[in-house]
């Protein structure tokens, strides 16, 4: 090896350069510390909800009527109706639609405390969903 100098390879030396760079525009940008040049990003606030439309509202409130609405969000319950109403329109099979519902059926039926069994809130979920969005 020689002389206390160890061998860098090619990448070592391109990581180098590249950080000569960074310290070089920063000095010039007048910043010190090349750290201080990177631009951190700025907190941006939450998107508001979606508004419901008369028709997703109407959905709601018939859901929440049957006590399969709880405390899920306008997002959630508006992706899990466009999503019910595609593989309706696209002539999925009942079982597989019932499938994508049940998730949800059962939890906003659990958290209304609704006696409803999972697979009949699965059933009157798209249902509902189907009378009233689709």
């Amino acid at each position: 090896m020689g002389r206390g100098r160890w061998p860098i390879g090619a990448a070592a030396r391109v990581l180098l350069a590249g950080a000569a760079v960074l310290a070089a525009a920063a000095c010039s940008a007048g910043t010190a510390d090349p750290v201080e040049a990177v631009e951190t990003p700025t907190a941006t606030a939450a998107a508001e909800p979606p508004v419901l439309d008369a028709r997703a509202t109407r959905m709601k409130e018939t859901l929440d009527e049957a006590g399969l609405v709880a405390d899920v969000p306008d997002e959630t319950l508006l992706a899990v109706a466009r999503g019910l109403c595609d593989q309706i329109a696209a002539g999925m099979p009942e079982e597989r639609i019932l499938e994508t519902a049940r998730p949800i059926a059962s939890y906003a039926a659990a958290a209304t405390h609704t006696t409803v069994p999972g697979d009949d809130a699965a059933r009157h979920y798209v249902e509902i969903t189907r009378e009233t969005y689709c």
